[in-house]
């Protein structure tokens, strides 16, 4: 059973993956039985890694975010073991809205605090059983981080929290985006950034997650202005490539 006590629902099919790599595949649920139920993936490699976990989702109109980690709970990985939560938020996806009736899912993760809703606990609880190394958090916004084009957003950018490395890969991160998977037609104003550190002041996923976690974890923003759903699901999964390259774990291609 979950710490949320959810019903635990698990589903296991071995695979290989390139090289000498082996392991399997799991699924289980939260929030087993109410409307907010929705499935945690499990990739483990089958040799000795890092954790880490991937969210999408958290906003229901957020598409790129539970798209691309819907292709992420498909990867194989060299080492280390990949937990997936896709669609964080279901009531909020079904209806394509930022928030569900609690409101805004991302504000009930306070820092040093138990989360705010059933949702929130029953995610965090998922998260904190993995004992992760690295957790990333998958968004999109309507605008662009400090830029004058467009409408106010926070797009664009990779934001990490203060634990150590975590700062130098939103950085290098953003530099391999901009060098290798911006198209030369686009304007500078949609060049990646490292966004502004996360220091556990506010009660969001990932601010929970570098305070009480103290562990590299990173707010991932692609802009909805000017831009196609596959483009920011292409430019969100080569994201989350990257970072969790840089955090010890490599996608393997069988």
């Amino acid at each position: 059973m979950l710490k949320s006590g959810g019903a635990l629902m698990a589903t296991a099919a071995g695979f290989t993956g390139l090289g000498a790599a082996s392991g399997e595949r799991s699924s289980y649920t939260i929030r087993t039985g109410t409307e907010e139920e929705t499935e945690v993936y499990v990739t483990k490699s089958g040799e000795p890694g890092p954790t880490a976990v991937v969210v999408g989702g958290i906003h229901g109109n957020e598409e790129s975010g539970y798209r691309a980690v819907d292709d992420v709970a498909t990867w194989s990985i060299d080492r280390g073991e990949l937990v997936m939560i896709p669609r964080a938020n279901p009531i909020a996806i079904k209806r394509g809205t930022y928030s569900n009736d609690n409101g805004n899912l991302n504000r009930k993760f306070t820092p040093g605090k138990e989360p705010k809703t059933a949702l929130a606990r029953a995610i965090w609880s998922a998260i904190d059983r993995h004992n992760p190394k690295t957790v990333l958090s998958l968004h999109s916004s309507k605008g662009l981080y400090r830029e004058a084009e467009g409408p106010d957003g926070d797009g664009q950018a990779i934001y990490p929290t203060l634990s150590e490395g975590a700062d130098e890969d939103a950085t290098m991160t953003a530099r391999y985006m901009n060098q290798y998977h911006l198209d030369d037609s686009l304007p500078e104003y949609y060049e990646f950034k490292r966004g502004n550190l996360i220091d556990g002041d506010s009660p969001l996923l990932i601010h929970k997650v570098g305070a009480d976690m103290y562990i590299p974890g990173y707010i991932v923003e692609t802009t909805r202005y000017g831009t196609s759903l596959n483009t920011r699901v292409n430019w969100t999964l080569n994201i989350v490539r990257h970072l969790l390259r840089r955090n010890g774990m490599d996608r393997t291609y069988e």
